[in-house]
């Protein structure tokens, strides 16, 4: 014998809000809808009826037993795109099912522990500023007259930062043994609005092994004149790539600061560097173009970007070569 059940304790055995059962009943897209028993006389029989086992069998699709890849983001602190490029590279165990309508990947909580403890920095990000504790990467901190830089920055959340200090007789310190040693910031910096624009004039920097390095200076000036809104830092194989959108450094002319102009012009890899009445300009040396294709061939060209992690202009330029 059937058993029938209202709205309101249909949707409490889904686990949902009747506000949500009601939209699902009357989803635009019919293979998506909870048909009721009564759908063309619901108004007559006073709200919808719908058979109990039809709520069963609706549930084991709506109502999810594992993380889906968005929450397994959010448990170690990093974006569902850096979950799926651990899903596509074989990284982390998954699997996909229907859920709420479409295809969903799913990754069991053993699975993402089992992940996490064989990669203790996968819920850390990489930053070059926390604007909590105002700590930048490089920022040069003194003690007496000895020198140290913090050489790492990452964010574990948003309330907690990992800094690593290097001194200059090669002593590795986290922020807090650095600060309970007497270590203190030199300077601080000034949070800057983002500067309107496309692109960055790129320079690619040698990682300095003197805390005193010129090329620290170089960019302590980058983070005080043009802000980390406007900045981009990365490491990789020996190098510092260091992009920086359009800016001017206020006061910074080959009479006044010789050794940094010098190497701004050494190491720049892309862009403009322009002296001024007042300072110095970084270009980007970028100029706009309009073009026009097909939008099935501006889908796959999005399409191909992404696969690649990649935007649309960095995607196009890189098989300009």
């Amino acid at each position: 014998m059937s058993t029938y059940i209202n709205l309101i304790e249909a949707a409490k055995e889904i686990g949902i809000t009747p506000t949500s059962l009601y939209k699902i009943v009357n989803h635009d897209d019919p293979a998506k809808r909870l048909d009721p028993v009564n759908r063309t006389t619901h108004r007559g029989d006073g709200g919808y009826r719908f058979e109990l086992n039809d709520i069963l069998e609706y549930k084991k699709h709506y109502v999810k037993k594992d993380l889906t890849s968005m929450e397994a983001a959010r448990r170690i602190g990093r974006s569902t795109t850096f979950v799926h490029k651990l899903i596509r590279d074989g990284s982390i165990k998954f699997y996909e099912e229907e859920y709420r309508g479409k295809r969903t990947y799913f990754i069991k909580e053993e699975d993402l522990d089992r992940y996490t403890e064989e990669n203790p920095d996968s819920g850390k990000v990489e930053t070059i500023y926390d604007k909590r504790t105002g700590l930048f990467l490089f920022q040069p901190f003194g003690k007496d007259d000895q020198l140290a830089r913090i050489i790492q920055l990452k964010r574990v959340n948003n309330r907690k930062i990992d800094a690593r200090l290097k001194t200059s007789d090669d002593q590795l310190l986290t922020y807090e043994e650095a600060a309970s040693q007497g270590w203190s910031p030199l300077f601080s910096i000034t949070e800057k609005k983002p500067i309107n624009g496309y692109g960055y004039a790129q320079f690619e920097f040698p990682i300095p092994k003197a805390p005193d390095s010129v090329i620290f200076t170089v960019i302590e000036e980058l983070f005080k004149q043009a802000g980390p809104a406007n900045l981009k830092i990365t490491s990789e194989h020996g190098k510092l790539s260091v992009e920086v959108r359009k800016c001017v450094l206020l006061g910074v002319m080959p009479a006044t600061h010789p050794d940094l102009i010098d190497k701004l012009r050494t190491f720049l890899r892309s862009g403009e560097i322009i002296p001024k009445y007042d300072g110095t300009l970084i270009e980007t040396g970028l100029t706009p173009i309009t073009i026009h294709i097909t939008e099935k061939k501006k889908l796959e060209m999005i399409r191909r970007a992404e696969d690649n992690n990649m935007t649309l202009n960095d995607w196009i330029m890189s098989r300009l070569g």
